[in-house]
């Protein structure tokens, strides 16, 4: 069996060097998105009517139905990243109390903070293979 993939002796990932968000900047951002985004809800749930009235409110700003804004997920947004290298990135910022319990971390390209895949916010956009 030939080997596909050789990881030279002392790789542990991407070097520092590589630009990224900070922990503060995360923070900035991710306050921004709760308050002008509609980010949340806090305690996402997969029970169709848990957070009414958070899906109530981005079903209006979003300008669609509660239903559709219930369908939309960090994890199905054009802006989501959670592919490999964005999680060696990822694991630079420290989790935050909004990160535990509440599904996988990606990054939000669009709003520039660590977003999780179980929430949503305004800015959600289909991802473009998907749009056909």
């Amino acid at each position: 069996m030939k080997n596909f993939m050789i990881i030279p002796k002392g790789f542990a990932g991407l070097p520092m060097e590589e630009g990224f968000l900070s922990p503060a900047e995360n923070k900035k951002n991710f306050i921004v998105a709760v308050e002008n985004w509609y980010y949340g809800p806090e305690e996402p749930s997969n029970d169709p009517k848990a957070n009414p009235e958070f899906y109530a409110a981005l079903a209006d700003a979003m300008q669609c139905d509660e239903k559709d804004a219930r369908r939309k997920h960090c994890s199905n947004c054009g802006y989501y990243d959670n592919g490999l290298m964005a999680q060696v990135k990822i694991e630079r910022i420290p989790m935050a109390g909004y990160d535990l319990g509440f599904g996988f971390r990606g990054h939000c390209e669009k709003l520039n903070f660590i977003c999780n895949d179980m929430r949503v916010c305004q800015a959600w956009e289909d991802r473009e293979d998907e749009m056909d």
